[in-house]
């Protein structure tokens, strides 16, 4: 039974043999048709057949109106040669040519064959192809005429279809190619992707050139605002020049912006590399930014990641490349370069650069003085300059008095014991009458309760003590070098400033989530009629509303209000958008508040401020970010010089 059954799907998978016969004959019907139609095709009288033009050539008799298309890719001497013999040779031969007319040479010097962007005269020769100004083009090679086999095709197809009764071919004189002939593209193709081939390998020899030349000390060096180089590759000062990049990195030590710098020296006509006299502000940031003005050199400081695109990137460690300090005599030191480099990032916001001190004595013992919209500033710039104020006895202590203040361990917000009397934290209570003060990680802004209670003073200077982590502002001369401006020039009250870098510092300490703000309570001494006012950055009010207003929810709070606590610290923060107002977890643990005893110690540091302490001068120190430079008036009187000489 399954035989048959199996026999069965056999003879129902293969179609009979009849069928098969049926399709041959029908198709040989089909063939039989065909080649009848075409023996029986009708025949017409007076039929005049129209044939093809013969294919062109560059060399036939026809007039033609010829252009030149030449390229170097460098402005060097032997490419300058070359391109003015690739121009004469051409001129010649077409004038030699009988039907040959000349209709423009078109020449892109110093121009990559990789891409058109930059090749003006390519761009304007594909203009005048389109408005039928000529022919046919003449090029000495395919690589002359692009070195990107995508552009090589692209624009040869375009030619010769641009317009249909007039194709315009391109003849490649060394490769014997005309774009017009039928065979041309694949012959074209293969000799473009050499050109392309080349052009890729040569990149990768430059590359490699520039990596031994490195590696063998012979650093590439040009000619810049200054200085002069040799063929042994020193950089050579030049006098005259000297000045105007002297007086670019003075001038930004003395406070002034870089568009206010360009207006000097475009009045004063002082003439750029290339001879200009109209000056703008890049042009004054490029000299600041570059390190070769005060003797080091950096090698490789960009690379071209794609030869084609022509894309420029930083040199993070993409490719070999060297810092040699010391390479050259400097126009200035490398202190003042980086000084000069620091203020320019400070849009002129500062009269100058901001002196570092540190209170060597008193109650302020220990606390740092600079000017917090100085870039650069880091927790670490901090703590170096206050330890370096206590014996290796005194600092023990005050690091255990530290620990003690916060129950912790040093650089944490921490926790706050049960233990014994407690006193309800102060910042409780803030409201729109307090003084107060808001961090955020770019600004630190005061209310007007504080303008009030500082008496109205214009300036005041901030001081941080980073192991306390306190902050003190006190009055100060407005002309000092460190001093906040709390008025405009208007007379009006300024709320905030910036002050990124110090901000940035802090909240990297406090490990404080960058999203928030923290505002703290003032607290006011008055000695003399004279005022102090202190911040403890471990009683942080956090707002987590990022539209908030600066001092908005600044409502009067009691004990038994209903108070949100999350958590202000980066690494255990979870979103949370049910509050705007908070403040950190830990305080949950405790009934009431800060430890009496722990209060009782913050109290004395503030209540043995005097009238004394208010005015101490710190002691100056050498600024790690910049190092030793020349004073303010040496500032001014050199700067004063170099315009009466320029």
């Amino acid at each position: 039974m399954d035989d048959i059954i199996k026999h069965e799907a056999e003879l129902q998978e293969k179609p009979k043999e009849s069928d098969w016969q049926k399709q041959h004959e029908e198709k040989e019907a089909e063939r039989e048709a065909i080649r009848a139609r075409v023996r029986n095709a009708k025949s017409y009288e007076g039929i005049i057949y129209k044939h093809a033009k013969p294919t062109p050539n560059p060399m036939d008799d026809t007039e033609k109106d010829v252009s030149v298309y030449t390229r170097v890719s460098t402005k060097s001497l032997n490419q300058t040669s070359s391109i003015e013999n690739q121009e004469l040779y051409y001129r010649d031969k077409i004038d030699k040519t009988p039907n040959w007319n000349l209709t423009e040479v078109y020449s892109d010097e110093g121009k990559s064959g990789t891409s058109t962007r930059h090749r003006e005269d390519f761009k304007r020769m594909m203009v005048d192809a389109k408005a039928g100004k000529f022919d046919m083009i003449i090029c000495a090679s395919v690589s002359r005429f692009a070195r990107n086999i995508a552009d090589c095709i692209e624009y040869v197809t375009e030619l010769r279809t641009m317009n249909p009764k007039k194709p315009i071919g391109v003849y490649f004189e060394t490769e014997n190619i005309f774009t017009l002939n039928k065979d041309a593209d694949q012959t074209l193709g293969f000799h473009a992707l050499l050109a392309d081939w080349e052009s890729g390998n040569k990149s990768r020899r430059m590359i490699l050139s520039y990596d031994q030349r490195i590696f063998t000390n012979q650093f590439p060096v040009s000619d810049l605002l200054g200085y002069r180089h040799t063929k042994d590759g020193d950089l050579i000062i030049q006098p005259e020049e000297a000045q105007t990049v002297r007086y670019i990195y003075l001038a930004y030590l003395a406070g002034h912006t870089s568009g206010e710098i360009a207006e000097v020296l475009t009045e004063k006509q002082r003439p750029t590399l290339k001879g200009r006299t109209d000056w703008n502000s890049q042009m004054v940031r490029a000299i600041i930014e570059n390190e070769r003005r005060c003797g080091n050199l950096e090698a490789r400081k960009t690379i071209v990641l794609d030869y084609k695109k022509k894309k420029i990137a930083k040199n993070e460690g993409i490719r070999e490349g060297a810092f040699v300090p010391n390479h050259h005599e400097g126009i200035v030191t490398p202190e003042v370069a980086r000084a000069a480099l620091l203020m320019s990032q400070t849009c002129g916001r500062l009269d100058g650069v901001p002196e570092l001190s540190v209170i060597d004595e008193g109650t302020l013992k220990g606390f740092v003085s600079i000017n917090p919209m100085l870039p650069g500033i880091t927790y670490n710039f901090f703590i170096a300059s206050c330890e370096s104020v206590y014996s290796d006895e005194e600092l023990e202590e005050i690091l255990h008095e530290a620990n003690i203040l916060f129950g912790e361990e040093h650089s944490k917000v921490i926790s706050m014991s049960c233990a014994g009397y407690q006193v309800p934290y102060g910042v409780y209570f803030l409201n729109n009458t307090m003084p107060s003060m808001t961090l955020s990680t770019k600004r630190i802004a005061f209310s007007k309760p504080f303008h009030k209670k500082m008496n109205q003073c214009t300036a005041v200077e901030i001081l941080y003590h980073p192991i306390l982590k306190s902050i003190a502002v006190r009055p100060c001369d407005p002309d000092s070098l460190n001093a906040i401006p709390l008025v405009n020039e208007n007379g009006d009250v300024k709320l905030s400033f910036p002050a990124s870098a110090f901000c940035t510092a802090i909240y990297d300490e406090m490990e404080w989530v960058e999203d928030f703000r923290f505002r703290f309570r003032g607290i006011t001494k008055v000695r003399d009629g004279v005022p102090i006012m202190f911040f403890s950055l471990d009683e942080p009010r956090i707002l987590v509303g990022k539209k908030k207003a600066l001092f908005e929810s600044m409502t009067e709070q009691d004990e038994d209000s209903v108070k949100h606590f999350i958590s202000c610290n980066r690494n255990d923060y979870l979103k949370d958008d049910a509050c705007d107002v908070a403040y950190p977890e830990e305080w949950q643990l405790s009934k009431h508040g800060l430890n009496y005893l722990q209060r009782q110690r913050r109290d004395r540091i503030i209540e043995g401020v005097s009238k004394n302490d208010i005015y101490i001068k710190g002691r100056k120190m050498v600024n790690p970010l910049i190092g030793v430079i020349p004073s303010r008036d040496e500032i001014e009187s050199e700067l004063s010089d170099l315009l009466m000489s320029m």
